[in-house]
C-alpha cells in the first residue's frame, strides 16, 4: 500500500511538472529558438521531423566516425523536456519515420539487422513498441496478384493499373484516398495522357487531368504531403518550357478534388519551386522557391537569389517565410539567415523547424489567426 502511495505521489509530481512545462510550450509563442543554443549538444545534429501538434522535433545526432566509417547517429527527440537520445550508437543504424497515419513512430534498423520501433508521445518521450511495418515496404512488393500487399494497418492496397513497359510508379495513401504518380511517365506525357491517378472503391483507378500543367509545358507531378483527409495534395512538377541555369526548373503544385492539379504562384515573374508540406486542414503550405525575374536584355528567366523557404498562407501565392515571421511580430536573431532545407511544419500549421546558414537549426511557433477563411480545397 505504501509503495502504491509512493508511486501515486511520484506520478502526481511528474504530472505537475509536465503541466507546468506545457504552459510554456515548445517553443513559446512567437519565440525564435536556435535549437543548438537552447539545448547544447555534442556532435552533428540533423533534425527531420516535427510532431503533428508541434510539441517536439526529432532526428539523429552523429558523433564522428569509427574506423573510417561514419557513425549514423542515435535517434534524438528535443522537446520542452530537453534532449533525449534513444537506440544504439552504431554506424549501421538508420532511423526512418513511419508516415501515412500510423502515428509518431520511428523505425530503427540496428546493426544486428533487426528492426525496432519507437513511439513518441506528446511529451517528447519515446517508448519501444512492436515493430511497425511501413507502407513503403508494401509498395516495394508491387504488383503481386490482386493486391500489392497488406500494409502496416492491415489494409489491402489496390492493384495498380497496367502501364507501358518501363514506366515506374509510386503508390501512396493520404487520408481515405489512394494515389499513384508515375515517376518515369514520359511516354504517357508525350502522348498527352495523365501520369497521376486516384483510386476509389466505386470507380477503381481514375486518371486526373494535368491540363493546368500542360498549359505551361510541365508534367510528371510528384506529391510529398497531404491534408488530414487527403483532399489537398502538394508537391512539384517538371517545367519543360522554362529552363533555369541550363536545367529544367520545378513548379509548385497542389491537387484538390474540385480543381484537380493546379499550379501555385512562386516568387516573382513565374511559378517556380516545390511544396513540401501542408497543414492538416489544407489551408497552409510550405516549401522552397527562387525569386525569379525576366531580364529585359536577354528576355530570359533569371533567379535573383538562392532558394529560400516560402509559405502559402490561405493563398495560391507564396511569400518568403522570413517575411511571414516579420508580419507576425517574430524577430530573428541578428546575423542569422534561413536555409531552404530542411524546412518543416507541424500539422497544426503553427510550429516550424528549419536550418540556418550558420549550420544550426531553428524552431518557432507562430499562432494562427482564426480558422475562418478560404479552405484550400473548397
Amino acid at each position: 500500500m505504501r509503495g502504491m502511495m509512493q508511486k501515486m505521489g511520484l506520478g502526481l509530481l511528474l504530472c505537475g511538472a509536465v503541466i507546468g512545462a506545457r504552459a510554456e510550450g515548445f517553443p513559446a509563442a512567437k519565440q525564435f529558438w536556435i535549437v543548438e543554443d537552447q539545448f547544447p549538444v555534442k556532435g552533428d545534429l540533423s533534425l527531420d521531423h516535427v510532431a503533428e501538434d508541434g510539441s517536439w522535433v526529432a532526428g539523429t545526432l552523429k558523433s564522428g566516425a569509427l574506423f573510417s566509417k561514419e557513425i549514423k547517429g542515435r535517434f534524438v527527440v528535443i522537446s520542452q523536456q530537453g534532449v533525449k537520445l534513444y537506440g544504439d550508437k552504431d554506424y549501421d543504424t538508420e532511423y526512418l519515420f513511419v508516415g501515412d497515419g500510423v502515428g509518431p513512430v520511428v523505425n530503427a534498423y540496428l546493426s544486428n539487422r533487426a528492426w525496432v520501433s519507437f513511439s513518441v508521445d506528446k511529451e517528447g518521450v519515446a517508448y519501444r513498441v512492436p515493430y511497425v511495418a511501413a507502407d513503403y515496404t508494401c509498395a516495394l512488393a508491387l504488383p503481386k496478384g490482386d493486391t500489392w500487399c497488406t500494409n502496416g494497418r492491415q489494409q489491402v492496397v489496390p492493384k495498380a493499373p497496367a502501364f507501358p513497359l518501363g514506366e515506374r510508379y509510386a503508390p501512396k495513401k493520404f487520408g481515405d484516398h489512394y494515389f499513384l504518380t508515375l515517376l518515369q511517365g514520359r511516354k504517357l506525357w508525350d502522348a498527352g495522357q495523365s501520369t497521376f491517378f486516384i483510386w476509389s472503391q466505386a470507380d477503381g483507378w481514375q486518371p486526373q487531368s494535368l491540363q493546368a500543367l500542360y498549359g505551361i509545358g510541365a508534367g510528371l507531378p510528384a506529391f510529398f504531403d497531404a491534408s488530414q483527409d487527403g483532399a489537398v495534395l502538394v508537391g512539384t512538377a517538371d517545367n519543360y518550357r522554362r529552363p533555369l541555369y541550363g536545367r529544367w526548373s520545378n513548379i509548385p503544385i497542389a491537387w484538390t478534388p474540385s480543381v484537380g492539379v493546379k499550379v501555385l504562384n512562386g516568387l516573382g515573374a513565374e511559378p517556380e519551386g516545390s511544396v513540401s508540406g501542408v497543414s492538416a486542414d489544407g489551408r497552409m503550405m510550405i516549401g522552397s522557391a527562387h525569386e525569379l525575374k525576366t531580364s529585359m536584355f536577354t528576355r530570359r528567366l533569371q533567379s535573383t537569389d538562392d532558394s529560400v523557404p516560402v509559405i502559402w498562407n490561405d493563398s495560391d501565392t507564396a511569400i518568403k517565410f522570413a517575411d511571414y515571421l516579420q508580419q507576425h511580430g517574430v524577430e530573428m536573431p541578428q546575423g542569422e539567415e534561413l536555409e531552404a532545407s530542411p524546412f518543416l511544419m507541424s500539422k497544426s500549421g503553427e510550429v516550424f523547424m528549419g536550418g540556418l546558414k550558420s549550420g544550426k537549426h531553428f524552431v518557432v511557433k507562430v499562432p494562427r489567426a482564426g480558422q475562418a477563411g478560404r479552405v484550400a480545397h473548397e
